[in-house]
């Protein structure tokens, strides 16, 4: 539990360096990378980090952050410019500026300040006791399984349903693959991307019982605009066997990876992932490694009885 405990604390202390580093560069064009950089975390998986820490995407954290801050300058600043208000907080013009405001406060900048402000506030004291309101704050204010992620179902105890995660080398692999571009799930194109590397695979005899196969996935998906993510539905293949068309070869890096099973369908599978990211990574004293998520599929992985798949998560680690 302490080791947990201390991990966990060293995640949320540069996760905090980068909050303090947004609200102290706001006016600034702030980029993924370097606010990886801040953290000291790999820019691939940083979104996830960040998320799994304070319940909230990175983009959505920014916005919030510059519309909060910009609200509180409307009512203290009161002769200020609503212009010069907007661009201090990293809005380019003032007619985004105000879309965002009233899709965020439901009023004008003008109103606000015009006594919406104050009405607000009392709708704030009549809240029912409990009842949470995100601020603008420290990310250790947000506890495993509260996260605001899909795998979030309400408070839990730290002692309840550890997620089994082992931490183990895999071997490098060589592959053929097929590339997808498009959302990930049950409704995108990866599917099609595996039955055409199946039917591929089994008229050259490589579609055995004892196949291994990859499933890597090269974006974010809450980072990455959905219609460009990147997966690719891989086999592994002797060296030196010769592919030609749309299917490619590439060495999938092997190394420390953190794995844990995973039985279900592609629905939960996302469930799954955020659950590893967001309960295990932060307390485990490791963080990600630059390399991609894969998932690890060894020999006949559908399962009828249970209409879905079995698979090995495997998130590329290095020492925190």
């Amino acid at each position: 539990m302490a080791t947990r405990n201390k991990s966990r604390a060293e995640y949320e202390k540069r996760v905090n360096r980068v909050i303090d580093h947004i609200q102290a560069h706001r006016a600034e064009e702030l980029s993924l990378e370097e606010l990886a950089g801040v953290a000291a975390f790999s820019p691939f998986h940083f979104h996830r980090v960040f998320k799994s820490i304070t319940g909230e995407n990175l983009r959505e954290f920014i916005q919030r952050v510059r519309l909060e801050t910009a609200a509180g300058h409307l009512t203290l600043r009161p002769h200020a410019d609503v212009l010069e208000i907007a661009l201090e907080n990293g809005f380019s013009s003032a007619s985004a500026f105000a879309r965002a405001f009233k899709e965020r406060f439901g009023m004008s900048a003008s109103a606000w300040r015009n006594g919406g402000a104050q009405a607000s506030k009392a709708r704030q004291a009549d809240r029912k006791p409990g009842e949470v309101v995100r601020k603008p704050g420290k990310a250790a204010a947000c506890a495993p399984g509260q996260d605001g992620s899909s795998s979030g179902t309400g408070a839990r105890d730290d002692e309840e349903e550890i997620m089994d995660v082992a931490v183990k080398a895999l071997p490098s692999y060589h592959v053929a693959y097929i590339r997808s571009v498009g959302p990930y799930g049950p409704n995108g194109s990866v599917g099609e991307a595996w039955r055409r590397l199946m039917r591929w695979a089994s008229a050259r005899d490589l579609w055995t019982v004892d196949r291994i196969c990859l499933g890597i996935a090269h974006d974010n998906p809450h980072v990455t605009e959905p219609a460009k993510c990147r997966h690719d539905a891989a086999i592994v293949i002797p060296e030196g066997f010769k592919t030609g068309g749309d299917v490619n070869v590439t060495d999938v890096a092997g190394g420390k990876y953190a794995t844990s099973a995973f039985v279900g369908d592609a629905r939960m599978i996302g469930v799954a992932w955020d659950r590893l990211f967001g309960e295990w990574l932060p307390q485990s004293g490791y963080q990600p490694d630059h390399r991609p998520c894969f998932e690890l599929y060894q020999g006949e992985f559908q399962d009828p009885k249970i209409n879905g798949f079995r698979c090995e998560l495997c998130l590329p680690v290095r020492p925190l």
